[in-house]
């Protein structure tokens, strides 16, 4: 194999993001470890589901309560199978900076259309922010009729265990409402500790939500849809931290997000839609309670190597919406609003600027992310006296003023947003594309094959010699893994010495089985298959960064001034660094700097390129016909050669040389 001085036999990957002003929590991410080779880390997910009678189901008598209150949807998916793998997965792509999964087609996340569509809960109403400094125990007494003893209750915080204990069966009169709803209370208080806003011990549940449930057509005014995702935001944020081995919060909003959207990682078989139920409900049927792969790796590979067109931007088409009940539509002007998600303390920002594409818009490049640091670790801790109401006063005034921060102002996106859009040129510098990076040759062969095709193009053609190819011949190599193959000598092994052929036994000559195993099978012809590059509508979108430095045939190389710089510089495009030798020339604009921080996209550095058919002639380029040239300089090479040798014939010694006049090949003559 060819080598050259200037070039490494071996990619280096780099972990990414080349700008690091939008993920600049990546240092202390999850993704960085597992870059580094750290062990795996799948979490374990935190939930407790209430249970009746020793079985997962809801008692039949307080299903007309659970549906006045708005939480009998949600109850129902809480008894859905969680898998840890692909949750995790998620998670190390789950960025706190934004609030969005960093996917290598763009910014994906979960929004208040996901929580109603799946989930059934309303999105609008009151913000879920109440006092915090009650008295606990005249509170229990009062809506649960039960009073909890010293040791079951600690501050605004009761076990699980004791509301199971004192709610285990229901025990009433017929027509005794008041224990009915107290009951209710109950159960709906062990879902919310036990699945919507799990603590770290997942043993707990505050108090301070029971305030909520006194009335239950009240309490179906509030915004609990918009607390849940908060809660599940806050939840996902900190498990992006490595040291995290846990998460709760409605994890199983992510795996039906997940599944709806991505079609590689959803069961095989996708169920219909129920009428009048919220969408998520049709993952409960039976069938689908496995959870399939339990592989982290494998859900980290399908995520690190998802194609553009595997991932669903619009799941919730219009005959999906018409067989919807009406509570998953309800508040649907706070879908597209960049506003505060509000769960008492926990405040985090819904922002679909950032995912348009979600609703079928086009995507701009977004600004900066919504979420107030200050605001994303705040917890209750020696908090329990202050006046929430007045200290997240601006907060809530945003929230009740959705309607003016929405973003539905963007046309329609029709199709694929293209590679070389605006917005993936500048997300693809502002992201980590790849977590593993036994997963990331994808980025070096992407590199490579914008390369040979700017070698190629007119503007390329007068930039390169031989050995700049000889890096991207070693890399292909690499990727296609047939390195040894291409390096390693050829070997002889010993000559075969015994062989057995086949023996021949002349019995049942009459029967029609002696014809063999294919008597009886239709011979099939092999299709030709064939794979065809796309023409061209359009130019190259940029030089590759090897080539960045060049001028847009400003010159025809080489010229005069032109020398190489010995010193290496590093280079990078999708994610991989090269070193090697590159060139100086008198003339570089500042236009031609592709490594230089990007703020917003870089305009296209060479005119646009239309190929309607076949490659230009090359003489058309650089005033001389090169095939030519190359074909009277092999044959000057060749004469040089034949001079050379005292028996010129014995090159024609192959049989066929026009030649006859030899006796030793006159049989082979042709008249």
């Amino acid at each position: 194999m060819a080598s050259s001085s200037s070039c490494s036999s071996s990619i280096q990957t780099r972990s990414g993001p080349v700008d690091g002003d939008v993920l600049w929590m990546q240092p202390k991410h999850v993704s960085e470890h597992v870059w580094n080779g750290e062990p795996d880390r799948k979490l374990h997910i935190r939930r407790a589901v209430p249970t009746y009678q020793g079985e997962e189901q809801i008692p039949e008598e307080i299903v007309p309560l659970l549906r006045q209150c708005g939480f009998y949807w949600i109850m129902k998916m809480g008894y859905l199978k969680i898998n840890a793998a692909l949750i995790s997965a998620f998670i190390e792509r789950w960025r706190p900076e934004t609030h969005t999964f960093h996917l290598r087609c763009g910014e994906a996340t979960i929004t208040l259309q996901d929580v109603s569509i799946l989930l059934g809960l309303r999105t609008d109403g009151a913000p879920l922010i109440g006092s915090t400094n009650l008295d606990w125990a005249n509170l229990c007494e009062e809506l649960l009729g039960v009073r909890p003893q010293e040791g079951e209750i600690e501050g605004s915080v009761v076990k699980l265990s004791w509301l199971a204990h004192h709610f285990s069966h229901i025990n009433i009169d017929e027509g005794n409402v008041e224990q009915l709803q107290r009951f209710t209370r109950a159960w709906i208080l062990r879902f919310i500790g036990g699945v919507l806003f799990v603590n770290k011990s997942s043993s707990r549940v505050s108090l301070r939500y029971l305030q909520f449930l006194r009335d239950f057509e009240q309490c179906s005014t509030y915004a609990w849809g918009p607390a849940v995702l908060a809660y599940l935001y806050r939840e996902m944020c900190s498990a992006t931290d490595y040291k995290v081995k846990s998460i709760g919060g409605m994890c199983i909003l992510i795996q039906m997000w997940a599944w709806e959207r991505c079609t590689t990682l959803a069961p095989k078989r996708t169920p219909p839609v129920i009428e009048n139920k919220p969408l998520g409900h049709r993952w409960l049927r039976r069938g689908n309670q496995h959870i399939g792969n339990d592989d982290l790796r494998v859900f980290r590979r399908k995520l690190d190597l998802m194609k553009r067109h595997e991932f669903v931007w619009e799941p919730y088409t219009p005959t999906v919406m018409a067989a919807l009940p009406q509570i998953c539509v309800v508040g649907s002007v706070v879908w597209f609003a960049v506003v505060p998600l509000i769960c008492f303390h926990v405040v985090e920002w819904h922002q679909p600027d950032r995912v348009l594409r979600q609703y079928g818009l086009q995507q701009p490049i977004p600004g900066c992310p919504s979420q107030p640091q200050n605001l994303h670790g705040i917890t209750l801790k020696g908090k329990q006296d202050e006046n929430w109401f007045h200290l997240l006063a601006p907060i809530i005034s945003q929230w009740n003023n959705a309607a003016q921060f929405r973003v539905d102002v963007y046309p329609r996106q029709q199709g694929l947003l293209g590679f070389n859009s605006d917005y993936m040129v500048w997300y693809r510098r502002k992201t980590k594309m790849f977590v593993d990076p036994n997963n990331a040759n994808t980025a070096a062969l992407g590199e490579v094959v914008e390369t040979l095709q700017y070698m190629v193009s007119p503007q390329g053609r007068n930039t390169w010699t031989v050995d700049d190819l000889v890096p991207y011949v070693d890399k292909l190599a690499i990727i296609s893994e047939e390195q040894e193959r291409v390096t390693e000598p050829v070997s002889h092994g010993p000559a075969s010495e015994r062989e057995f052929p086949a023996p021949e036994f002349h019995i049942l000559q009459s029967s029609v089985e002696t014809r063999g195993l294919g008597r009886r099978r239709e011979p099939v012809q092999a299709e030709q298959y064939s794979q065809q590059m796309m023409e061209r509508g359009h130019g190259m979108y940029y030089t590759p960064a090897t080539f960045s430095e060049y001028p847009s045939q400003m010159y025809q190389y080489p010229f005069e001034g032109h020398h190489t710089d010995t010193s290496a510089s590093e280079h990078s495009f999708g994610g991989v660094a090269e070193t090697q030798a590159h060139f100086s020339w008198p003339t570089m604009t500042p236009s031609q700097q592709h490594d230089a921080p990007m703020a917003t996209p870089n305009a296209p550095f060479a005119p646009q390129w239309n190929v309607p058919g076949a490659i230009p002639d090359m003489g058309d380029l650089l005033g001389v016909d090169l095939r030519q040239e190359f074909s009277a300089e092999a044959e000057q090479a060749e004469a040089g050669r034949q001079r050379g040798r005292r028996n010129p014939d014995r090159q024609a010694r192959r049989w066929d040389r026009p030649c006859g006049t030899s006796s030793r090949h006159r049989g082979h003559h042709i008249d």
